[in-house]
């Protein structure tokens, strides 16, 4: 039978590395291509995007924060949890003090340079949740042997 620790490695894995896959391709697709949205449908367009990519991402996270926690308490702040943890604090920190900001500028219409800024400060979180799916996958690994 699974105990509570590989349970944790084996949601852990999964969600970050969902994370992992979405982000990459909000940074190498979904955020460049705001820029080729005509303005005049680009209001209409991003309050659908942001809708539907929080319904995915947000309960995504917030199960991250709790795996994360959890993991700390059992694994007995050992590197990879910690380097986890500083991570998921990077990836919240981004999201809600850059990235949200950029995006209810946007919600009020088109702005070009704006959007280079969302896809130039989101490289932090493409590198972070990079960073955490490599960090939980070699934990995972160190542990199942």
């Amino acid at each position: 039978m699974l105990g509570d620790i590989s349970i944790l490695y084996i949601l852990n894995t999964s969600i970050s590395w969902g994370l992992f896959l979405i982000i990459w391709l909000v940074q190498i697709i979904i955020y460049p291509g705001l820029s080729r949205i005509p303005s005049k449908g680009f209001v209409n367009y991003h309050r659908w995007y942001v809708k539907r990519i929080s319904a995915i991402v947000l309960p995504m996270m917030i199960c991250e924060v709790i795996i994360t926690i959890r993991w700390l308490m059992l694994d007995h702040y050992s590197f990879y949890s910690s380097a986890s943890a500083l991570l998921v604090v990077i990836i919240w920190l981004s999201t809600f003090v850059l990235q949200l900001p950029i995006h209810k500028h946007l919600q009020f219409g088109k702005d070009d340079l704006l959007i280079k800024r969302l896809v130039a400060t989101n490289w932090i979180l493409a590198i972070a949740w990079s960073m955490k799916a490599v960090a939980v996958t070699l934990a995972a690994v160190k542990n199942s042997l």
